[in-house]
């Protein structure tokens, strides 16, 4: 069930670049993303490498990956939308209605980059494209979800 993360490019996001990895694991399921990378495209380096540690302490083990012979930590698309929801509501005083679809300028600029790495380099067949839609995160966000 689980399979190593692999890099499969970058996207530019506020500016700054980005990492998408292939999901750790061999369910459908939407590209994951370098946490710190992505923070960095929204907050101060201090507080980007803040949300890595925090980060860390939801399944670790099962979510690093490797680019450039670095290990790297690296977030479910759930948890992006999650984190920047955050981001918008800090720097943007943005709050998403329970009726509103899409979100804030950090969450809607990530998605749309997400969007573009997923048609460029994972392309999934509508059908699996609707289970990774219900499946973000795969085993790993289940079990935390089942505790």
């Amino acid at each position: 069930m689980s399979n190593p993360a692999k890099f499969v490019g970058t996207a530019i996001i506020n500016g700054k670049d980005v990492s998408f990895f292939t999901p750790p694991h061999s369910e459908p399921d939407f590209l994951w993303v370098d946490v710190e990378e992505l923070a960095k495209a929204f907050l101060p380096r201090a507080a980007a490498r803040k949300m890595v540690a925090l980060s860390q302490k939801f399944e670790q083990e099962n979510r690093l990956a490797k680019k450039d012979g670095k290990i790297r930590t690296i977030m479910c698309h759930a948890m992006a939308q999650g984190m920047l929801g955050s981001v918008d509501q800090i720097l943007h005083g943005y709050t998403k209605l329970d009726e509103e679809w899409g979100g804030g300028p950090s969450e809607t600029a990530y998605c749309v980059a997400a969007g573009k790495m997923m048609y460029e380099h994972s392309r999934l067949p509508f059908d699996q494209l609707f289970k990774a839609f219900h499946n973000q995160g795969g085993p790993f966000m289940r079990e935390m979800r089942d505790e």
